[in-house]
Order: C-alpha cells, then sequence, then structure tokens
C-alpha cells in the first residue's frame, strides 16, 4: 500500500511539473507574438509616415497656376505633372479653331500666325479676378518656330501679370533653349518676373519618360 501511494504522489508531482512548464510556455508565446504585432503596427505607422511625406506639395498650391498649351500631348503630360508636385490650379489654352491634328498642316499654319503676327482668339477657363489670387504662374507651351506658339501670346495679352512671377516650361524639337520664346514671355506679360534662367526644356520624344525630371525640377525653382 505504502509503495502505491508514493507512486501516485510522484506521478502528481511529475504531472504539476509538466503543467507548470505548459503554462509557461503559452505564456512566452503570447508575448512574441503581442511584439511581433507591436513592431507591425510601429512599422506600417512608419510607412505610412513616410508616403504622406512624399505626396506633400513642395509649394504653395493655393498661390500656383500652372497653365499650358499642349497640341502632341508632350507639354500635357509635363503640366499635369507639375501640377501634381505643386498641387497648384492646371489650366489649359486652346485656340477656338482647332490645329489640324497633322502635323505637316499644322507647321504650316503655325508659320502664317508668326509671319502675321496673329492672336488666335481662345479658350480659357480663367478670369482676370481668378488670375490675381495666384502668385506664382507655371507656364507651358511647345517651341514653334524658335518661339511660343502665337495662340499663348493672346493668352499673355489677355492678363495683367504685374507682380507675378512665371516660370517657363516647353518641350521642343531642337530647339533647347526655346530660341525667342523666353524674350517673348517677358515682353507680353507686363510687371511680371520671368524666372528665364530656371525654365525647364525636354525634347517631344523623351516626355513620356520624364517625370522624375519634372519632379526635381519642380523642386528645385520652387526653393
Amino acid at each position: 500500500m505504502k509503495s502505491i501511494l508514493k507512486t501516485k504522489r510522484l506521478f502528481a508531482v511529475v504531472l504539476a511539473l509538466v503543467m507548470v512548464s505548459g503554462l509557461a510556455g503559452c505564456s512566452c508565446s503570447t508575448s512574441d507574438n503581442s511584439n511581433a504585432n507591436s513592431t507591425q503596427n510601429a512599422s506600417a505607422n512608419a510607412s505610412g509616415t513616410q508616403n504622406a511625406t512624399a505626396t506633400t506639395p513642395t509649394t504653395d498650391g493655393s498661390k500656383t497656376l500652372v497653365v499650358y498649351f499642349s497640341w502632341s500631348g508632350n507639354v500635357d503630360k509635363m503640366a499635369n505633372w507639375v501640377a501634381e508636385a505643386t498641387g497648384g490650379k492646371l489650366v489649359r489654352v486652346t485656340p477656338k479653331t482647332p490645329y489640324s491634328t497633322n502635323y505637316n498642316e499644322t507647321v504650316d499654319v503655325a508659320k502664317k500666325e508668326q509671319n502675321d503676327n496673329a492672336r488666335p482668339e481662345i479658350n480659357v477657363d480663367l478670369t482676370a479676378e481668378q488670375l490675381s489670387g495666384y502668385d506664382t504662374v507655371y507656364f507651358g507651351f511647345p517651341v514653334w518656330w524658335s518661339d511660343i506658339p502665337q495662340c499663348m501670346k493672346t493668352f499673355l495679352e489677355s492678363y495683367d501679370f504685374n507682380g507675378k512671377t512665371i516660370i517657363p516650361f516647353f518641350s521642343h524639337e531642337g530647339t533647347s533653349s526655346g530660341g525667342s520664346a523666353l524674350d517673348s514671355i517677358e515682353s507680353l506679360a507686363k510687371g511680371a518676373t520671368v524666372k528665364k534662367s530656371d525654365y525647364l526644356s525636354i525634347r517631344g520624344g523623351k516626355v513620356a519618360d520624364s517625370k522624375q525630371e519634372v519632379v526635381d525640377w519642380v523642386a528645385k525653382v520652387s526653393k
């Protein structure tokens, strides 16, 4: 009988030790999971902060206007990237009489307009009062015959740019400096400060792959 009691007591002690060991193992596992979740949450929060920082406009968007004319779509891409980087309002200028979609025909019309010093009528969703609320104007266009398109001359002569800062950007097919385009902007936008040395120039065939170049340029000129 004594032998049986001793055996039962020994069995009870062993069972108790096994239970304690099992509980300790569960407790450790729960702690590890909590730490892992905390680490994951902290990592997610840090990632969210980085994303928020990356999308913050680099300039005061409420005071920035991005106005442009685009024929082939290259300047349209550039203008949208500028607006995205600045948080500025995007305004497109279009001639009331659209240019042909045929390249050679458009080239001929553009040359005739330039020779005649024409001022084509335009459509633009911008009032004089609205423009007065902006300090900085990013001005986009394709270089045509080493100058800005005549419809953009119409635009510049239709508004008061006194006291504003104009930052040019354009696409080109060989005239990387813009030819006389920058001088035209300066002479027509009377009273404005034209940042002629800070322009952005991208060859038409390279525009599609130039988003980062545009974003970096905005960061540089907006300082």
